[in-house]
């Protein structure tokens, strides 16, 4: 099987969509060498503007905006690989919120998802920026009962879960998030997946946020791989300085990427390789070579681990 490469449209916003519109990001992102993207559905969600999302207008309408989307997509030679779900899967002390709002929300992400043509949603299992005061039990009780919420829509929708590794959070003086350390993680993970429609639920290795755990002694990304296994089904590729998550190219910071890329053989991944680097912060006169680099440099590293 080819492997298939994608970048990440939430990592390139505020440069590429700003500077070419989504269009002619999708047909730079073609260019580039990438066989498609990682669609960002946060911009959609009930809890920012509601009133101008399309999640809240008719049936007709939101199918066909997604479709339109798809058809531009696949215009162009590209495909939908994967999308980004709500990012706070629960809020402290906000119960309508919580049971109501985030469900509806995760609803919408993975109907238009399935338009979309993605196989896997990632969400993010909660953080302790909206729960700063929240106990370990409470943290524990809310997420596993948030993804249970949504895992029948995911059935529903021919469409995966994926619970997105996360890490230190520099706004709260680099504390690690509640479900940042592979422990907590895991506990969470388990739990869901082994509940009703838990095939339905996979996980996303995000390298960056693991990266930033190493600071409070926790498995580098390529460890955090081999414990999880077979349960990673996507990824979301960027590194950093180890401190603060910048979202940079491969081999931009501390991450040992050899040893990713030997994981992900070891556990015998298969699936395509997507990276969320972010070319916000780059001079525009060399956005397109950093772009072009990623994408080579994921290829390189495949060719001598993966291939």
């Amino acid at each position: 099987m080819k492997r298939k490469y994608s970048m990440s449209i939430a990592a390139l916003s505020g440069t590429l969509t700003e500077k070419y519109g989504f269009l002619t990001a999708l047909d730079k992102i073609k260019e580039w060498g990438a066989d498609g993207v990682d669609f960002d559905l946060n911009d959609y969600n009930l809890f920012g503007h509601p009133d101008d999302s399309i999640y809240v207008k008719s049936e007709e309408e939101f199918v066909a905006y997604f479709e339109n989307i798809r058809n531009q997509v696949e215009k162009r030679g590209l495909k939908v690989f994967q999308t980004h779900g709500t990012m706070r899967t629960f809020r402290e002390n906000e119960e309508d919120y919580n049971l109501i709002t985030f469900p509806k929300n995760a609803e919408c992400d993975l109907k238009a998802s399935k338009i979309l043509g993605a196989s896997v949603c990632v969400f993010h299992p909660g953080s302790d920026l909206s729960n700063p005061t929240s106990t370990p039990e409470q943290m524990r009780f809310r997420a596993c009962r948030a993804f249970k919420l949504i895992l029948p829509f995911a059935k529903e929708n021919g469409v995966k879960i994926a619970l997105e590794t996360v890490g230190s959070n520099w706004t709260l003086n680099n504390k690690m998030d509640f479900f940042g350390g592979y422990d907590e993680f895991r506990a969470l993970f388990d739990d869901v997946k082994n509940s009703e429609y838990g095939e339905w639920f996979v996980c996303c290795i995000d390298t960056g946020h693991i990266n930033l755990t190493g600071q409070h002694n926790q498995p580098t990304p390529a460890d955090f791989i081999r414990k999880m296994g077979e349960n990673v089904y996507c990824l979301h590729l960027h590194d950093n300085n180890g401190i603060v998550d910048q979202h940079r190219i491969l081999c931009g910071g501390t991450i040992d990427w050899d040893d990713v890329f030997k994981a992900l053989k070891e556990i015998g991944y298969d699936n395509n390789i997507n990276s969320e680097v972010t070319l916000k912060y780059i001079h525009e006169d060399l956005v397109e070579e950093i772009a072009i680099l990623t994408v080579k440099t994921m290829k390189n590293f495949v060719k001598r681990f993966l291939d």
